[in-house]
């Protein structure tokens, strides 16, 4: 493990007020400012659900994740895992992976649990997600 890199995991609903298209906004800063913090990761988004990864340098994800919680484009943000994470990033090529998922099926049960049994799910659904 290295000390210094730290993850994220959190899940969260659309806010019932907020447009689908607000997504693609966040989907756009997110890239940028991720790029400039060394922050890599994950969004997927399931028309109601956002379901987030994030990897980086501890200080800067954990910034990052007290702007999101307070973000009113969502409600009921929820941290499942947050820790050390492992010395390869899971997503060191992505700025802010996206992916929409059609079928909430793979992602009904992701909600509802926590620690390394939600990191566990995450990755078991990583090869069946469609990357963009």
């Amino acid at each position: 493990m290295n000390s210094n890199q730290y993850c994220v995991l959190y899940h969260s609903q659309i806010a019932p007020s907020a447009p689908i298209s607000c997504v693609a906004d966040i989907v756009k800063t997110a890239r940028g400012f991720n790029k400039d913090h060394d922050i890599t990761g994950i969004l997927v988004f399931d028309g109601q659900r956002f379901f987030q990864y994030l990897e980086g340098p501890k200080e800067a994800v954990m910034g990052l994740v007290v702007s999101i919680a307070q973000d009113r484009r969502h409600v009921q943000f929820r941290l499942q895992h947050q820790g050390p994470s492992a010395e390869e990033r899971m997503f060191r090529n992505w700025s802010m992976a996206y992916v929409l998922v059609d079928d909430s099926e793979p992602l009904a049960d992701l909600h509802g649990i926590e620690g390394e049994s939600a990191m566990d799910k995450l990755r078991s659904l990583i090869p069946m997600l469609d990357i963009a």
